[in-house]
């Protein structure tokens, strides 16, 4: 598994901005696992996710790993072809429709992915135990470069900080989800 994959093909970012093959995507945590275990996890159908596996399969964001036979029945094994996705700087700034389009549903994804584990997060996480850390900044005026100055600045600090957290089996963790946003603000028109 690469650590890093970056998307270049309009075909990978039209399957990234579905927020359901995003879900998917994130049910493989750190191993492979069957279309079957993958559905049986989300409580879906198994002939939805394993439709969506296949799409993430073709271009290149899901791998099969190993097939297995049992019962005269072929399992297969995929996991995500990289630990992270990146977007190519080259397609977020071509400006052609069909891409802006996408890239906007691929936004709209991820953060109703974020938006839904953190209200999980608030609604079943105990506070005491694990606490619930925000850090929140706005109304700063920043030119385009400064915004993708100051996210691969965040980008290595996390990168850096977070390089050997992926262990499930150290103790006294918690899964967490880590984000960053940054974003417009837009003004009501009066």
């Amino acid at each position: 598994m690469k650590d890093i994959l970056v998307l270049r093909e309009l075909e990978q970012i039209k399957a990234i901005a579905h927020p359901y093959r995003l879900e998917i995507i994130e049910s493989f945590e750190e191993a492979s696992a069957t279309a079957k275990q993958i559905a049986d996890k989300m409580s879906e159908p198994h002939a939805k996710v394993n439709y969506h596996i296949k799409t993430l399969l073709k271009v290149g964001i899901l791998e099969l790993v190993e097939e297995k036979v049992k019962l005269g029945i072929v399992e297969k094994y995929y996991r995500p072809s990289a630990k992270n996705f990146v977007i190519d700087r080259n397609i977020l700034n071509s400006g052609e429709k069909n891409v802006l389009e996408s890239l906007a549903q691929a936004s709209i994804s991820i953060f109703e992915s974020i938006s839904k584990e953190f209200y999980r997060a608030v609604e079943y996480t105990n506070e005491k135990e694990y606490p619930k850390k925000f850090l929140y900044y706005y109304d700063y005026y920043l030119t385009l470069d400064e915004i993708a100055e100051l996210q691969d600045k965040l980008k290595s600090v996390y990168e850096e900080f977070l390089k050997d957290k992926k262990d499930k089996d150290r103790t006294d963790t918690k899964r967490y989800s880590i984000s960053s946003l940054m974003i417009p603000r837009v003004r009501d028109k009066k």
